[in-house]
């Protein structure tokens, strides 16, 4: 399989919804026949070679030689064009920033810590163009760049401004159009979401996404957040702030289990971490006081998953960010409502379904992946942001 043309870098104008939904489908599914796409994708023959062709024309697919199927006429292949477009994506937490490029199918091509002392975005975005350039260099076309995504660690204000307030440790991205002045520096097209949103994307694409259509998943990091996904879409809600799910522990006066804590703790047991970054590069599954805090960070998420799943019906809770898979893991089983509970609920013998919990598939770079691919076509959006 082979281009027919060179892409066109600004998807937001050349494609259609229906285009959109295809490569959603098409990347998801992975080389594709024609046949098979028509069936899942509900649309007519006619459409699906429509608009197949009509991708394939400005380069964003490959169409492959027939390949016979079941009984009928022998259907082309149909699969992404990898090179066909790329996008930047960074993601700035409280002490940790990194960037990567990602092409059309969803592959990470490079990926680099980019974080600097105080977090000044200056210093950030410098490096992230030095990634950007380099990439350049070594190959991939200036022009096949469709744009730049950003998650900060932080929650939208007024419907509409897309002005993030981050906590005092991001002072220096606070409250002003990053849009606009950062499309300026990177001469692309940038788009702004909050960090635990950009991992919901990053899950969806390439972790729970596949078991689940609708789940919440927890964001742990320095702080606590997290993100919501209804039907195949990642809910943003009205202002973009969907699963700010510390505000709820913060109402209850329950324990809010940032890694922050974890570390306070550690200190206080002599066991001494510099930074939530290092705390997950030098995790030890027998720290003393891990036992204590998992005990209280399940009491937490058990909590946020009754009120979740009654308000939302999703069927998991999915605990990811920058948690150390084994400590995922260990949180999810005690955190996991018991047979006992769910019968003690139960009416007429039957008690209603409640999310299960489960480790994150994508872990740690959840957040710079969705970030990425806030620009690209495969992404299905939701909410009204």
């Amino acid at each position: 399989m082979s281009p027919r043309t060179s892409p066109v870098a600004d998807l937001r104008l050349s494609l259609t919804t229906r285009e959109r939904e295809l490569l959603s489908l098409i990347r998801d599914e992975g080389p594709i026949t024609r046949a098979a796409l028509i069936q899942r994708s509900g649309l007519s023959g006619t459409a699906v070679f429509r608009a197949t062709e009509e991708l394939a024309a400005k380069g964003y697919l490959l169409i492959g030689d027939p390949v016979a199927s079941g009984r009928g006429q022998p259907s082309n292949l149909v699969g992404i064009n990898p090179d066909a477009v790329f996008s930047l994506g960074i993601s700035v937490m409280n002490d940790f920033a990194e960037a990567a490029i990602m092409d059309l199918t969803g592959a990470v091509r490079r990926i680099a810590d980019i974080s600097a002392p105080g977090m000044r975005r200056a210093d950030v975005i410098d490096q992230a163009i030095a990634l950007l350039e380099q990439a350049v260099a070594s190959g991939l076309p200036r022009n096949a760049f469709a744009g730049v995504g950003i998650a900060l660690a932080g929650y939208f204000v007024e419907r509409g401004e897309r002005l993030l307030n981050p906590a005092s440790a991001l002072d220096d991205w606070a409250m002003i159009d990053l849009e606009s002045e950062l499309s300026a520096r990177f001469n692309l097209p940038v788009t702004i979401d909050n960090i635990a949103n950009a991992a919901v994307v990053g899950e969806l694409m390439l972790g729970a996404g596949s078991r689940f259509t609708s789940f919440a998943y927890v964001n742990f990091a320095y702080g606590f957040g997290g993100g919501v996904v209804i039907d195949g879409r990642p809910w943003r809600g009205a202002h973009g702030n969907a699963g700010e799910f510390a505000s709820i522990l913060n109402d209850t006066n329950s324990f809010v289990p940032g890694l922050e804590s974890l570390r306070v703790r550690l200190g206080a047991a002599g066991i001494v971490a510099g930074s939530v970054t290092e705390l997950v590069a030098n995790f030890d599954p027998d720290w003393p006081v891990l036992d204590g805090w998992i005990a209280d960070a399940a009491a937490s998420i058990r909590l946020l998953t009754k009120i979740i799943g009654a308000g939302f019906d999703v069927e998991a809770v999915v605990l990811g960010g920058r948690l150390p898979p084994v400590l995922a893991g260990r949180l999810a089983a005690a955190a996991s409502l018991s047979k006992s509970e769910l019968d003690a609920a139960a009416r007429r013998g039957r008690a209603r379904p409640v999310p299960v919990i489960v480790p994150a598939t994508v872990s740690s770079r959840a957040s710079v992946i969705g970030a990425a691919a806030l620009s690209m076509p495969f992404l299905r959006s939701g909410g009204t942001q």
